[in-house]
């Protein structure tokens, strides 16, 4: 789909989020067939399993390609909505991605600060867990200071992180089994502390996240947005292409007391074209957790998987990087 192309590349060029309001083009369909859900909360109880191995961009196919950067979009009535990329337009998207990283683009979105919060309630309680090693997680207990404001708990138990005033950004799997159903518990409370809700909870008003990961459970491409309702409290975190040194991952791990933020930090590696892993550890409520450099201040990757010897995630690239901008752009 040449148009999904070339909108892409034009919001990669463009000022970060400045502009994206401006792009006309809306590559997405509506599906003919109503979404599946699954209903209910903290569902998503447990990281997936990390089974190692990420592949190299190189052995996928076109097809495989094409999935990755194709996707799905769910309204919580059951709209869905499609953008498909053909498999021949993906040597051309990624060649111009190419040219752009020599000429220098290095693809970065600023934060900023929210608005002061209000006395906020509600409690609710799940289960579940890895942690590699000793415990070494740290509790933050002023959720409502810079940069743990702009992170906070999906109702289906896992974590986001605001990276626009209303997009959550978070794991493929906190909004879809991997097999063609959704969840339907997305909405968003931002910065809570255990009871403490300092902006309340905010409803969700569609997920998109990728075809590779809807329909295929494909871990090369586990990541999403949710938009919502209202922005809950008018700020966001940086976020940016991955690029090296110590990262930070805060979120709500489920073995933990319900809706308490925890932190670990750490340095991770590459893996494969898609992937970090780490030993930071994390659990359960992690999932969708920001994989965060500058202490915390910017999102350079998703926390998926974990394991008893590694922990792993989706690396935002700059393919990723400018998917997330388009979809953005697309549903503001």
């Amino acid at each position: 789909m040449k148009s999904l192309v070339a909108l892409s590349l034009a919001l990669l060029v463009s000022a970060p989020l400045a502009n994206t309001a401006e792009a006309k083009e809306r590559p997405f369909q509506k599906m003919g067939a109503k979404a599946k859900f699954i209903h209910g909360d903290n569902l998503v109880r447990d990281v997936l399993p990390e089974r190692g191995g990420s592949i190299d961009a190189r052995l996928q196919s076109p097809r495989q390609k094409a999935a990755g950067l194709s996707a799905v979009m769910v309204t919580p009535n059951g709209d869905q909505y499609a953008a498909s990329m053909h498999p021949e337009d993906v040597a051309v998207f990624e060649k111009a991605l190419r040219d752009l990283e020599l000429l220098g683009r290095n693809a970065s979105t600023p934060g900023n600060a929210p608005m002061l919060p209000a006395l906020g309630g509600g409690d609710v309680r799940f289960a579940p867990k890895v942690v590699i090693g000793t415990d070494d997680r740290v509790q933050i207990t002023n959720t409502v200071a810079s940069p743990y404001w702009h992170i906070g708990r999906i109702g289906i138990g896992c974590t986001g992180t605001l990276i626009t005033p209303k997009h959550v950004l978070t794991a493929g799997h906190c909004v879809s089994n991997g097999a063609g159903t959704w969840y339907s518990s997305l909405n968003f409370t931002v910065a809570q502390n255990g009871s403490y809700q300092p902006w309340g909870t905010t409803s969700w008003a569609r997920a998109v996240t990728t075809s590779a990961w809807h329909n295929s459970a494909d871990t090369n491409y586990d990541y999403a947005l949710i938009v919502l309702s209202s922005a809950p409290h008018g700020g966001n975190s940086g976020w940016g292409v991955y690029s090296g040194g110590t990262h930070t991952i805060t979120g709500y791990p489920g073995e933990k007391p319900f809706g308490t933020m925890w932190t670990h930090s750490g340095t991770p590696w590459t893996s494969g074209s898609y992937r970090l892993c780490y030993t930071i550890d994390t659990s359960g409520g992690n999932s969708g957790s920001g994989i965060s450099s500058d202490g915390g201040v910017y999102v350079r990757g998703i926390h998926t998987t974990g394991s008893s010897s590694q922990n792993c995630g989706t690396r935002l690239t700059s393919t990723v990087y400018n998917t997330l901008q388009s979809w953005i752009s697309t549903y503001p």
